[in-house]
């Protein structure tokens, strides 16, 4: 087995240690870390930005417009345990990529990892899963801006323009140093969370009767109508109030998708083990407590069978008013407050479909770095950018005129499915990945107690992990079999499996990979804290 080391970093601390002291030691090995990064990008982003950007890219279109659906499928209660029941397994997923990714941070983020601790061919297959969550992201987003823009010009011929400006945009931010992308993105971010905050306030203050000409309201809803009891009017209610909760979860997975992403920020992060650690801590708490918290105040201010809500839902929702935020605010008679709520949303889409250009430009790297592109994905700028991946992410783009010819909420559905299997089943990779890594460490004798972030409960919770979310998948598209079969949405639900199972048997045919024994899987560039005492430390 060969255990050396690609870089100097253990070898040149453990000459020092005896010299510095073990606090030396943490500090240089970070020290190394601050150094530029992988192939000419650029550590350039500071800590306050790096968990910002996460949740920018999480906090998108999602919970202000897919939330309505999930209101009506499962009601309140049914709405409110979807989202947290999703959000708490998803946090539990970051934690285990929290770890790995604090181990080793680089550019390569889980396609790295799945090829290092589990197979190449597992990678690919994991590379496949993210660039089509990503690059499905790019251009729903942009759909969404088409759809938002909709709010207030009528006229439909117009639509193909605000698509354009929204594909023009995305292709500017891309392309300019991370730093300063990092600067943009904070900002909508800081826009969503004050939004989010003076929503969920605002929604109180409905709920309390506190809005002129309003009434208290409490909570009936949850008390007189926790679950959708007619949910595709399936007999008997309990299994319309199941699948009605269940049905949520889908709609649950596409809001939270992207907050995996985080792990591709490592490679161009200052100090990355310190800034990651404190990321994954505080994007789990933020965005899933945001979530919840909207979602529970939204179930106890608007019923489920509000006509506004239901005629939204029931129309596609064209415009923005498929928002329960609006429908809120229609209810008590607050005319200005849907504007700006549009407005939001609006930019809650073109921040989201911002980070998904960037992770779509670095996973390309990652690709490249594999062998799977060609190097010529490693051109990038004097300031770091890696110009071609940027290019290619800004084309995907231009999938969001699709809309222009179908509606876009149909397109937008279709694209928000995709997205949200694609990052499940990618969710699933990378918690089977982590058991791989956490099996790596206990074989090669580096105990977990040393590294730099280390997530509670394992294995055991990324097992967990792996059987509720395969367990979403698998059953995702149950409507398609209730009241006959619907073959366009039964494509839509499980598209993905196949396109990555191809993907994963392709590569091991043509490459016959083999899955890594954990004897000679590679842990060098590990905290040199860890490392000391195992075979790579010399």
């Amino acid at each position: 087995m060969d255990v050396t080391p690609d870089t100097p970093d253990t070898a040149t601390l453990h000459d020092d240690v005896e010299k510095k002291g073990l606090s030396e030691l943490e500090r240089t090995d970070e020290a190394l870390l601050k150094r530029e990064g992988d192939h000419g990008i650029k550590r350039d982003l500071p800590p306050r930005v790096v968990s910002m950007i996460a949740i920018a890219g999480t906090i998108g279109t999602g919970l202000f417009l897919s939330s309505g659906s999930a209101l009506t499928s499962g009601g309140p209660v049914g709405a409110f345990l979807g989202y947290t029941v999703m959000g708490i397994m998803v946090g539990c997923m970051m934690y285990c990529l929290g770890e790995m990714m604090c181990f080793k941070p680089n550019v390569g983020a889980y396609i790295e990892m799945g090829a290092t601790y589990v197979d190449p061919a597992v990678a690919f297959c994991m590379s496949w899963a993210c660039m089509m969550q990503s690059c499905v992201c790019i251009p729903a987003e942009i759909s969404a801006i088409g759809l938002l823009a909709g709010y207030w010009d009528k006229n439909t011929d117009h639509l193909a323009g605000y698509i354009a400006a929204g594909v023009v945009a995305v292709a500017l931010i891309t392309v300019i140093p991370v730093r300063w992308y990092g600067e943009v993105e904070f900002f909508f971010a800081a826009v969503k969370v004050t939004a989010l905050i003076g929503l969920i306030i605002f929604g109180i203050v409905v709920n309390t009767g506190g809005v002129p000409g309003s009434s208290y309201i409490g909570g009936r809803y949850w008390v007189h109508e926790p679950f959708n009891d007619t949910f595709l009017d399936l007999k008997p209610v309990s299994k319309a109030r199941f699948l009605g909760f269940w049905q949520v979860m889908t709609a649950a997975g596409y809001s939270f998708s992207g907050m995996e992403s985080l792990a591709v920020v490592a490679g161009e992060a200052a100090n990355p083990r310190h800034t990651m650690r404190v990321a994954v801590r505080t994007v789990f708490y933020r965005v899933v407590g945001l979530y919840c918290l909207s979602i529970l105040i939204l179930g106890l201010s608007v019923s489920q069978h509000s006509p506004d809500l239901l005629d939204a839902v029931n129309a596609g929702g064209e415009t923005a008013a498929s928002s329960p935020f609006v429908v809120l605010c229609r209810q008590v008679n607050v005319k200005v407050l849907p504007d700006i709520i549009n407005a939001v949303v609006l930019t809650s889409a073109f921040s989201s479909a911002n980070e998904n250009a960037y992770a779509v430009a670095r996973f390309t790297m990652a690709m490249a770095r594999q062998g799977w592109l060609p190097k010529s994905i490693f051109l990038y700028t004097y300031n770091g950018v890696p110009i071609a991946g940027a290019l290619f992410a800004s084309a995907m783009g231009c999938l969001a005129f699709m809309s222009c010819s179908e509606g876009s909420n149909q397109v937008f559905v279709w694209f928000s499915n995709l997205d949200a299997l694609s990052a499940m089943v990618l969710w699933i990779l990378i918690c089977a990945t982590y058991t791989r890594f956490h099996r790596a460490l206990k074989v090669q004798g580096i105990d977990r107690r040393n590294l730099s972030f280390r997530s509670w409960g394992q294995p055991y919770l990324a097992y967990m992990c792996i059987v509720f979310f395969s367990l979403v998948v698998l059953f995702n598209g149950f409507s398609s079999f209730v009241n006959g079969f619907k073959v366009s949405n039964f494509i839509a639900s499980y598209i993905t499996l196949p396109i990555l199972f191809t993907a994963w048997a392709g590569f091991k045919i043509v490459r016959r990979s083999k899955v890594v024994p954990l004897e000679s899987i590679d842990l060098s560039g590990g905290p040199a804290k860890a490392l000391i005492g195992t075979a790579y430390d010399k």
